[in-house]
C-alpha cells in the first residue's frame, strides 16, 4: 500500500507542474533557435535566497564580457519597454536571478535544452526564485534576441507575463555562439 501512494503522489506531483517548451528556427541555416518554459506552481516567497556553492562556481564560468553584459542588459531594457507599452509593470532587475541566468547560460551551451546538463529541470538552479525561463542561441545582439522572442509564441507569454516581477538575462559566449538565458520570477 506504500508503494502504491508513492506511485500516487509522484504522479500528482508531476501533474502539479506544467512546462511549455519550442525550439524555434527562423531561416533555412539553422543558425538562430530558442526555447521558452514556465512553471505552473505557486511561489513560496520566503524571503531566503540560497545559491549552492557548486552552481556559483558554474556562473563564475560564464564568459561574459562588456559586450555580453551590454546586451542583456539593453534586451531587458527591450522587454521593460515592451511591457510597459502594454500596460505590464516593468520587471526588477534581480541579483539572484542573474547568478541563476549565468549558470544556465553555461548550462545551455553544453546542453541545448531546458533540462541541465544532469538532467534535472531548468528551475532546479534555484528553485525558490527561478520560475521562467527564455532560451535563445545565434543572436548576437540585443535586437535580435528581443524580436525573436518576441516572435514566438511562448517566448512573448513570458515576457508579457504579468504575474512574473523579477528578471534577468546572461549571456555565455562559446566559439563565437552567443547562449542566452532569461530567467524570470515572481
Amino acid at each position: 500500500m506504500k508503494k502504491k501512494i508513492s506511485v500516487i503522489a509522484g504522479i500528482v506531483a508531476a501533474a502539479a507542474l506544467t512546462v511549455v517548451a519550442v525550439i524555434l528556427t527562423p531561416n533555412n541555416q539553422g543558425e538562430l533557435t530558442d526555447q521558452a518554459s514556465r512553471r505552473s506552481d505557486a511561489p513560496i516567497d520566503d524571503g531566503v535566497v540560497v545559491i549552492e556553492p557548486e552552481l556559483t562556481a558554474l556562473a563564475g564560468e560564464l564568459s561574459g564580457s562588456a559586450e555580453t553584459k551590454a546586451a542583456a542588459k539593453a534586451a531587458f531594457d527591450q522587454i521593460n519597454a515592451q511591457r510597459q507599452s502594454s500596460g505590464l509593470g516593468a520587471l526588477t532587475w534581480s541579483n539572484g536571478l542573474e547568478q541563476a541566468s549565468a549558470v544556465r547560460a553555461v548550462e545551455a551551451s553544453q546542453v541545448w535544452s531546458h533540462d541541465r546538463p544532469d538532467g534535472s529541470e531548468y528551475w532546479t538552479v534555484n528553485s525558490s526564485i527561478v520560475y521562467g525561463e527564455n532560451l535563445a542561441k545565434g543572436y548576437s545582439s540585443a535586437d535580435g534576441a528581443f524580436a525573436g522572442w518576441m516572435a514566438s509564441p511562448t517566448h512573448k507569454d513570458n515576457i508579457m507575463f504579468s504575474g512574473f516581477k523579477t528578471g534577468a538575462i546572461a549571456i555565455h559566449v562559446v566559439n563565437g555562439q552567443w547562449y542566452w538565458a532569461n530567467e524570470f520570477g515572481y
